[in-house]
């Protein structure tokens, strides 16, 4: 994976933040694990969207598939042990900014492991904005079991609010002197609880209008699994 600017270092350690709490709301499947004997937290394969990509995978054909992935390869797709959350059409936040017919200006991008299906990290790029989803389902920090904070909650709710909007992380040149764009980052816990982190980045004279977190609430309605092969 390309190496960060410390912009998005400090955008990304936010959201590792955020799915650190996440986790310790929750028990992890100490059954499940990677080759190496690394922990998984678990997924919930019969959860309905899950299930409904999971049938979709294996009754159409690549052809169509594609039309549902965004252009990425549904072979390389389906290795991936990891239902793969993507959003199934432009951003309102990105119309909103560039215009009602918005389109990428390049294709949708895929960084993942074939030797650690587990993770993934789609892009989507438009004019000024680039936008990813990316997820992990290994567990790389030891959850203290004693810490708690609030009450124990369930799925999206751990880590946003069903019924809120987003917590954002916002990163511009107010937290980081000499920055000239924008970030900003929010962490989703789904089926149930698998951290999928959403970052958006903008430059241009339109940049400081990413900041419409209202709108990126919205957006996450777009969000849908498209891909989940179970294993």
């Amino acid at each position: 994976m390309r190496a960060l600017p410390n912009s998005r270092v400090l955008a990304a350690v936010g959201a590792v933040a955020a799915a650190v709490v996440t986790l310790s709301f929750f028990a992890v499947d100490a059954q499940e694990r990677t080759g190496t004997g690394q922990k998984l937290l678990p997924v919930d394969w019969g959860n309905s969207e899950v299930a409904a990509a999971a049938t979709r995978g294996q009754l159409e054909g690549t052809r169509s598939l594609k039309g549902v992935t965004g252009g990425l390869d549904p072979a390389r797709l389906g290795a991936l042990e990891i239902p793969v959350l993507a959003f199934s059409e432009t951003p309102l936040l990105v119309r909103n900014i560039l215009g009602a017919d918005a389109k990428p200006v390049k294709p949708r991008s895929l960084v993942s492991d074939p030797k650690q299906p587990y993770w993934y990290e789609i892009e989507d790029h438009y004019q000024d904005i680039t936008i990813s989803v990316a997820a992990d389902r290994r567990v790389n920090l030891e959850v203290n079991r004693n810490f708690q904070i609030g009450t124990r909650s369930s799925g999206a709710e751990a880590s946003l609010g069903t019924k809120a909007a987003p917590k954002v992380s916002i990163t511009d040149g107010a937290t980081e002197e000499g920055m000239e764009g924008v970030i900003l980052s929010y962490t989703l816990a789904r089926f149930p609880d698998i951290p999928y982190t959403i970052t958006i980045e903008c430059t241009g004279a339109k940049r400081q209008l990413c900041k419409d977190v209202g709108t990126i609430a919205k957006d996450q309605a777009l969000l849908k699994v498209i891909s989940a092969r179970p294993k």
